[in-house]
């Protein structure tokens, strides 16, 4: 008798822990870059590394720009998966293989380039989603700079709605990743043969 009331009084106990848990919310929408505008043919291998960010721009959730300069999470709208993987699987995309190819950093393969890149501000501030990406790409043999840049790009939502406002942000990414791309395909030239002494 006691043992049962006690059963009894533990999952009484349990039950209410859980319920006073709260609900993870589902997002209404979950959002990805998609295909790029444009792309680039390479001359030469880089390995792209994923960009760095701080958690807030770097991770799936959404973040968007007061008048008075804080930073709120959008409810309902999310990324499909971490904007910075989002972002170094667009930039590979947008490198097309021609003498060269863009490849995962983390494959391990010998690449001629590695271009190590950092997102400066992937947010929104009303309708307006905002870019920033700054770029390294360095000789991977010898680690030197070879060339940096700063990428920027903004998009207007076509409406105050928050998936609108996903769908603008997305829109700027793909706008930096199409930039960088570019810049990219420009600096990375084919390596000089080597020279038999």
């Amino acid at each position: 008798m006691i043992r049962s009331l006690s059963i009894a009084l533990a999952a009484a106990a349990l039950s209410g822990c859980v319920s006073v848990l709260p609900e993870q919310e589902v997002p209404e929408g979950l959002y990805r870059f998609g295909a790029p505008a444009s792309t680039h043919s390479l001359e030469a291998t880089v390995a792209v590394r994923e960009p760095e960010a701080s958690r807030l721009f770097g991770g799936r959730a959404i973040a968007s720009e007061d008048g008075a300069g804080a930073l709120r999470l959008v409810r309902g709208v999310e990324w499909s998966d971490s904007a910075t993987r989002l972002m170094q699987v667009a930039l590979l995309d947008s490198l097309e293989q021609g003498e060269g190819v863009a490849v995962p950093f983390e494959s391990g393969v010998a690449a001629d380039y590695e271009l190590a890149w950092r997102i400066g501000d992937f947010t929104l501030q009303g309708t307006t989603a905002r870019c920033r990406l700054e770029a390294t790409l360095l000789n991977a043999r010898t680690r030197r700079v070879v060339a940096q840049t700063n990428v920027t790009s903004s998009a207007s939502a076509a409406g105050s709605a928050n998936a609108e406002r996903a769908r603008a942000l997305a829109e700027a990414g793909r706008a930096c990743v199409d930039d960088l791309g570019a810049f990219v395909a420009d600096k990375a030239v084919a390596p000089e043969p080597a020279s038999d002494d």
